[in-house]
This record gives C-alpha cells, structure tokens and sequence, in this order.
C-alpha cells in the first residue's frame, strides 16, 4: 500500500482501540524501551505529548520517568503556517493547553526554548513503520523537517502498537527513518548499535 492508504487505515484501527488497551499496550512499550539500557545515559530527549483523539501511545509514562532520573526533556511546539515546530522544556509545574489541532503544547509564559543541537534521544510519533525503519506519520511533515537540524548522531526512536509491515510502497529519498521502533511486543534495530556497549549498562 502507499502512504495515504496506509495511514487511513492505520488511523482507522487506531482509534477503534479502547483507552484501557491504549494504556495497557503504553507500557508494555515503555517496558521494552527500559530494557535499551544505553539510551538512558543521555542528558536531552526530545518525546511527543500524545493527542488523546488520535489514541496516540501514552508517552507521558516515559515523560515521568525521565523526570525521576533528572533528564532534560523537552517537547515539540508547532508553527501550522509555517508548517515548523520549534524545542521547548518540559517540566512537572509546566501548564498544557490544547491547540486547535487538538496537540498539547505549553502556553506561552511557560515556553522555556531549548536548542535543537542539544537533543540526544528523539521519540518521533508514527501510525505504523515498515521493515526498513521507515514510517507513515500524519502527512505534515514535521519531524521529516525537523530532524535534518539535529545532531546527526541522534537516536531516533519510534512508538507503535501494531507490528511492522513489510514495505510501504511510495517511500522518498528524503523520509525519515528511525533507529529503534518499539511496540507492546517487539524492539527492532535499523541501526547497527554497539551491542558490548549496550550490556554494559545497568538495568533501571
């Protein structure tokens, strides 16, 4: 299938899922990314605050835990006119507002920005990736500009329910692709890690 087709019908079984399942399966995923012990020694991690319409995985599970161990976690705060997003600090007395497309984002008093160049670790929202790490996102584009800005030794990490399909058809030299995808069942590395390096980390 090509991206339109795939992303309406990952959107679609997405949203059929009940919020007790979505929960359920937000950590199991969580689980998983525990058990990637080298990503935990970073200081920056970029992550997505989940649009409750859209079923997305609850990240605000990995969000508190990043906080307990005292990470710098930051989010994105969108531009819809210029179709950009910008890095902004997130704390625990941080106050959310919903923006018209129904996205969490701080209100302006509360906008503390962090540069880009600082981001170590980057959770990237998706409805499905295929074999490969390549992913179909909501179709804005965001990340795919987004990314480019950063380090390029960036961890990229995408969050699904559903497990990988094999191929999405109408991929472009440009597209993204993540390192690590995680699902409630699943880790798959499309990067090539330093396994001793990993092993050597101690669980959390």
């Amino acid at each position: 299938m090509n991206k339109k087709k795939l992303r309406k019908k990952y959107l679609y079984m997405r949203k059929s899922i009940s919020q007790k399942e979505i929960r359920k399966m937000s950590y199991e995923i969580f689980f998983h990314l525990k058990e990637i012990f080298f990503i935990w020694g970073k200081t920056y991690y970029h992550i997505f605050l989940p649009i409750r319409e859209y079923k997305e995985v609850d990240t605000f599970i990995i969000i508190n835990f990043l906080l307990k161990k005292e990470k710098c976690v930051t989010i994105p705060c969108s531009n819809f006119c210029k179709l950009s997003m910008y890095n902004c600090l997130f704390h625990k007395n941080i106050i959310l507002t919903k923006t018209k497309y129904g996205i969490l984002e701080p209100i302006p008093m509360h906008q503390s920005i962090v540069s880009i160049s600082l981001i170590e670790v980057i959770f990237i929202p998706l409805l499905i990736f295929d074999s490969k790490g390549y992913r179909i996102g909501y179709g804005k584009g965001f990340y795919d500009r987004f990314i480019p800005l950063c380090k390029k030794n960036i961890i990229k990490i995408g969050l699904s329910f559903f497990y990988p399909i094999k191929k999405i058809k109408d991929i472009h030299k440009n597209d993204l692709l993540i390192d690590i995808g995680i699902t409630p069942h699943h880790i798959f590395f499309f990067k090539k890690f330093n396994k001793e390096k990993l092993l050597k980390y101690p669980k959390l």
